[in-house]
């Protein structure tokens, strides 16, 4: 069966039309970070990564797609990398900048959670300025002195390709998750917050976040069974917080540090 041209001009924009009235998908911020750590990361690790990122951007009010591109210039999210001034883990977090957060750079978790904070800290200083992320991306990477001196980036090339760098990916990771326009608005903590239903969920996260809430689901059986009253009495503890992403929380482990 041979079609007309016209009729084929129709069926086109009959397919279009259905396209449209189909619903769209939304995607988290959280699914977001987690699809720019897998692009370095595999497996579980990417997924207790970006929950760690997650966790310390809503804790410090920080954009966590901002952190996300931050943290792929600075090390690829290897907690490993130890740059050649000393700066250490997915942070690159310098001893010194390490301490003063209190905070221990070979912990993977402590050393993201101090990044963020530092890095909150940094839009925070030029919150009011004309380009605050700009600001405090430079300032992450040659210090705050430096940008108030120059009052704006400094015309330091590792720092102005550092920032622009930045920006591409911070571009780059809305533009992949089909909301380019995003980049350009100030950051609003649910901007992007959809219910469960609403969301894609990426293959591996899903899978990594029903083995961990079995887990939690079994362990929380196992202890809340105990033979002795008084025993029970006196181990009354106040309860954790618990996290936004999954009631499981396999980080508390630190068996073992990098």
């Amino acid at each position: 069966m041979i079609l007309s041209k016209a009729c084929k001009t129709k069926m086109a924009a009959l397919f279009i039309g259905l396209m449209a009235l189909m619903p769209v998908q939304a995607i988290t911020q959280e699914e977001m970070v987690y699809d720019q750590v897998s692009k370095y990361i595999r497996g579980s690790e990417a997924a207790a990564i970006a929950k760690d990122i997650c966790d310390a951007s809503y804790t410090y009010d920080v954009d966590p797609i901002l952190v996300a591109a931050v943290f792929t210039t600075e090390s690829h999210f290897d907690n490993s990398a130890v740059s050649g001034v000393g700066a250490v883990g997915i942070a690159q977090l310098m001893p010194s900048t390490a301490a003063s957060l209190k905070v221990n750079p070979y912990n993977r978790r402590e050393n993201i959670f101090g990044g963020v904070k530092y890095l909150g800290q940094m839009v925070e200083r030029y919150r009011t300025w004309d380009r605050p992320f700009v600001y405090a991306e430079a300032a992450y990477n040659a210090g705050p002195g430096a940008v108030d001196r120059a009052r704006g980036v400094p015309h330091y090339t590792e720092t102005m390709n550092y920032v622009q760098t930045v920006e591409q990916t911070r571009r780059e990771i809305w533009r992949l998750a089909g909301h380019e326009a995003m980049a350009l608005k100030p950051y609003k903590r649910s901007a992007m917050t959809v219910t469960e239903t609403e969301a894609p969920i990426f293959p591996s996260l899903k899978e990594w976040h029903e083995q961990h809430s079995q887990k939690a689901a079994a362990v929380q059986t196992k202890t809340t069974v105990r033979p002795k009253t008084a025993r029970v009495a006196n181990s009354v503890r106040s309860p954790q917080p618990v996290s936004y992403w999954t009631t499981s929380r396999p980080w508390d482990t630190r068996s073992s540090k990098k």
